[in-house]
């Protein structure tokens, strides 16, 4: 009848779930049914005890001396009466709680003749009953079949042999069939949804169940067809899935193989991508196959279809063409170095075979443009030093030989050279101090520094009174303000000391005459700050960069003229970030000032 698996899965599944609901619902009808006429019994029996029958049959028997009449032959009979039935009404209503008199369930008390004397819903009896009958006859009766339309209860009260009343409980299952009624209406609207969703939800099992097929079907064409690559396992549990992964197990070694070597290449190609230094890889032909980002930044290179070896080598005068390499050694190397784009850069060519295949070089780029400018740093280093110290040994040497070829010189000739002796000794001994100090601020992790408790404040008044003397030689105006309290710090007091003194004393050297020279302290944030602005000849703003740089000087004639090393400047920025992890920077402008301001981070308290 169908055709189509999906459809019949989903009709299955939506008749499976129908049923499922209408058992679930009939037995909870049934069940409801079950309740009351169970509950009805129970509570027949729990107010109908034996001794609430004595009770009732002795209130039913019980006469007053108004009911007493004299019969025929002269005995007295005895008559029911109003106060029978009430005292019979009072019995049942004490104890009738179990059975829930209401609209549903009422009871009656009949004569002996099944005439109603009272009823509790002032209706009466309106059809006849077999358990009224069966009281009748002295029997006490109950009905409570799942098939009737009410349950009913008779219980004979009896005097003598004779029946005198019949208590009659009736419960008209009104309650039961509103309560079964509305559990129907809920039962078909609930089949109605259950329809309505089984038939969404086996419409997406079946699709869950198709789908599989449908992707096994495809693998199994794609496998007959040769395509081993595009097969994929299957991560169901199912028979499915065990059918999927078995049929795909006949191209499981091929694509193994093939993942490890693609997983390989992508592990190879990750390595080069992240190394420091710049790869290239040509083949034999000298077409380019790979190159890395930090190859391509080296070479600052990003368009890279065009390059082939000689012609790119050629192009950066790396003097090495691909011919030439052929006949190294396969365990050698050829070394060529270049400088491109401001950088030095040191090349490496060396060959590569492959099995089945030509080979090919590979280029390996080491940026060696730092460890060039170290270098050249070092040289001119040397040279500074040997420059400086040579130039006062010259005039040492000049000046001794002078004295040494004029034994009868004047006094005052001997004297004014024997002055610039000892100025050139101090100046000799000045620089070999300062590249002492530069020497063990360099090997800071070796070298124990002082711990002294610095009042700063105090420092840079005992220093500005000391040098107040030099600054009134030149008619200068030497000033400190500190702007707020600045907090003690820890450290080498003689190494700060000397960085302010060597600023202090720059500002002096190269303030003219009738200059300004002040100096500021403060507390900023979690730093403390101080600033000693010039208004002398300032530095040109293109040889800033380099003014913290070893032997450096602005002017180096002037500079040597006013007693200067050019190592100052560099001890007071080694000083400051090495032991006091602070700043130094320095802003200036021709003919206008300096200003150089240190940075000191101040003690957490």
């Amino acid at each position: 009848m169908f055709k189509s698996i999906r459809l019949k899965i989903t009709v299955i599944f939506m008749l499976l779930v129908i049923l499922t609901e209408l058992f679930v619902g009939l037995y909870g009808i049934f069940s409801t049914v079950q309740y009351y006429h169970k509950r009805f019994d129970d509570s027949i029996a729990a107010v109908f005890t034996s001794s609430v029958k004595n009770e009732l049959t002795e209130a039913a028997n019980a006469v007053s001396v108004s009911d007493q009449t004299v019969g025929e032959n002269g005995i007295i009979m005895n008559e029911t009466g109003p106060d029978n039935v009430d005292n019979i009404k009072n019995i049942i209503s004490q104890y009738a709680g179990p059975l829930s008199i209401n609209v549903s369930t009422f009871f009656c008390i009949l004569d002996h003749s099944g005439a109603v004397v009272y009823s509790s819903n002032n209706a009466g009896i309106t059809e006849a009953s077999e358990v009224i009958d069966s009281a009748l006859a002295g029997n006490e009766a109950i009905n409570s079949s799942y098939s009737g339309e009410y349950m009913d209860y008779a219980l004979p009260l009896m005097s003598g042999g004779d029946v005198r009343y019949i208590i009659y409980v009736k419960d008209t299952l009104s309650l039961q069939k509103t309560v079964t009624n509305r559990m129907g209406i809920n039962l078909a609207v609930s089949l109605l949804l259950s329809a309505a969703i089984s038939l969404l939800l086996g419409s997406l099992l079946a699709r869950s169940i198709t789908i599989p097929i449908k992707r096994l079907s495809a693998q199994a064409k794609k496998l007959a067809e040769g395509e081993l690559s595009s097969l994929t396992r299957s991560d169901r549990t199912d028979e499915l899935g065990e059918l999927t992964n078995a049929l795909i197990y006949l191209a499981d070694s091929n694509r193994e193989y093939a993942e490890k070597e693609r997983a390989e290449k992508t592990k190879l190609s990750t390595i080069l991508q992240n190394m420091n230094d710049g790869i290239l890889a040509f083949d034999s032909k000298g077409r380019l196959t790979h190159i890395n980002r930090e190859a391509q930044k080296l070479l600052n290179r990003k368009y890279i279809d065009d390059i082939t070896f000689n012609r790119f080598f050629k192009e950066i005068n790396a003097d090495i063409t691909l011919e030439a390499l052929q006949y190294i050694p396969s365990d050698d190397s050829v070394e060529r170095e270049i400088r491109l784009n401001n950088q030095v850069l040191q090349l490496n060519f060396a060959l590569y075979s492959r099995e089945n295949s030509d080979g090919g070089v590979i280029v390996i780029i080491h940026d060696v443009t730092k460890h060039e400018r170290l270098e050249h740093a070092r040289r001119d280093f040397v040279a500074d030093v040997s420059h400086e110290l040579r130039t006062p040994l010259t005039v040492i040497k000049s000046y001794a030989d002078i004295l040494a070829d004029t034994p009868d010189a004047e006094p005052e000739v001997r004297t004014r050279f024997l002055d610039t002796i000892s100025s050139e000794t101090d100046r000799m001994t000045k620089i070999i101090s300062d590249l002492l100090t530069l020497s063990k601020l360099d090997e800071n992790a070796n070298y124990s520094r002082p711990n002294d408790e610095i009042d700063i404040r105090a420092m840079l008044e005992g220093l500005v009174e000391r040098l107040s003397l030099t600054a009134k030689k030149k008619n200068q105006t030497l000033t400190y303000t500190p702007i707020n309290d600045v907090p003690y710090i820890t450290g080498d007091r003689d190494g700060l000391e000397r960085v302010f003194t060597n600023v202090i004393s720059n500002a002096l050297k190269y303030t003219p005459s009738g200059g300004k020279i002040n100096i500021f302290s403060s507390k900023v944030y979690n730093d403390i700050l101080v600033k000693v602005s010039d208004n002398g000849i300032g530095i040109p703003k293109d040889q800033l960069p380099n003014i913290f740089d070893r032997f450096y000087r602005v002017d180096k004639a002037r500079s040597r003229d006013k007693g200067g090393t050019g190592l100052g400047l560099a001890i007071a920025k080694q000083t400051i970030e090495s032991s006091f992890h602070g700043k130094i920077s320095i802003s200036s402008e021709l003919n206008k000032g300096t200003d150089v301001i240190m940075t000191i981070p101040a003690p957490k308290r």
